[in-house]
């Protein structure tokens, strides 16, 4: 069979388009370090990539979400350490004004100093971060308010509220809670979040101010349980002339305060806990997404150093072909017109 000029030209643009393909998808595959540009090139390859990308889209989600939570307990710590320096500061001017020692105008001035720590304290109580209020559970208002000298929590009074009661345990519930990871899941019978599947990540300010009032600490009067509203009790007792001051009331009231302030610092263990237990999970998935991004390597990636090689080789192959074609593809006087 003659083997016309026509079948020889044919033929080597065939074979120079072929290995100009292959050349540039080694060019791609070192440039980009993946095995296929498209998912047509590799289905299978391709299908467990995406697989091993959601994993890592979720992970990166979860660790977006602690490292809020985390912010967020760091800011409620903070916080939470000056209201107990307030309180270790009413303290010192309640044991100060307890002394026998102390006249009527010393008192006076040691209950005006309550009434600024006082002030201080629900300044504090209603610290905002980011447009959230640190002990508002899900309220985005102030969460705490002084209403006809009384403290109110979310528009409730304090006073009002009983322990165990529905509305108690509501407002106790009103909190913010992050998925980290634990499997969410659904009340069946409400459609509401399962909070036991997600991270709770805040303190509504209820747990650790009190709530309800005690009628066992002075004999004809119910007593503010919640520190804000004990702290002004124990200044208005100061305020009396010698005559009407009992130092019982205020020892007795001072008892009552004190007990109450371990809220503070059972609270902020409560948030060290917590805190402990987003570094176990920030580690877990550092360690997961490490895992992936290996298998995804494997999966998507190539072998450096033979893809680079492979690149080369069909580089010099194609300058090769483009070499001979001087020979092969014969010129004319078109080759030489401008």
């Amino acid at each position: 069979m003659r083997i016309t000029y026509r079948m020889m030209t044919s033929k080597y643009s065939t074979n120079l388009n072929s290995l100009s393909s292959d050349l540039d998808k080694l060019n791609t595959q070192v440039a980009t370090g993946r095995k296929y540009a498209k998912t047509s090139e590799d289905v299978s390859s391709a299908v467990r990539g995406y697989q091993i990308r959601r994993n890592l889209a979720k992970v990166e989600g979860y660790r977006d979400n602690i490292q809020h939570a985390d912010g967020f307990l760091t800011n409620s710590e903070t916080t939470l350490g000056q209201i107990e320096s307030s309180l270790a500061e009413a303290t010192d001017k309640i044991l100060q004004g307890m002394n026998g020692t102390q006249s009527e105008g010393d008192r006076k001035i040691i209950a005006s100093e309550l009434r600024t720590i006082q002030a201080q304290m629900l300044e504090t109580m209603n610290t905002e971060v980011t447009g959230m209020y640190l002990f508002g559970g899900s309220n985005n208002q102030k969460p705490f308010e002084v209403v006809d000298g009384k403290l109110q929590y979310n528009g409730v009074k304090l006073d009002d509220l009983v322990k165990g009661s529905v509305e108690a345990e509501t407002l106790e519930k009103d909190s913010m809670y992050v998925d980290i990871g634990l499997g969410v899941k659904f009340d069946d019978a409400t459609g509401e979040v399962d909070r036991n599947s997600v991270f709770n990540y805040s303190f509504p300010g209820l747990s650790f101010m009190g709530m309800g009032t005690d009628a066992s600490v002075i004999t004809g009067e119910d007593v503010s349980n919640n520190l804000y509203d004990l702290l002004g009790r124990i200044a208005t007792e100061f305020e009396k002339s010698d005559g009407d001051y009992s130092v019982e009331k205020v020892d007795s009231l001072y008892g009552m305060f004190k007990e109450n302030s371990l809220k503070t610092y059972q609270a902020t263990t409560e948030i060290g806990a917590k805190t402990q237990y987003l570094q176990f999970m920030t580690s877990r998935y550092e360690t997961q997404d490490f895992n992936l991004q290996e298998r995804q390597t494997q999966v998507e990636g190539v072998d450096a150093a033979y893809t680079y090689i492979a690149f080369q080789s069909q580089k010099v192959a194609y300058q090769a072909a483009l070499q001979m074609g001087q020979s092969v593809v014969q010129q004319s006087v078109f080759d030489y017109m401008s």
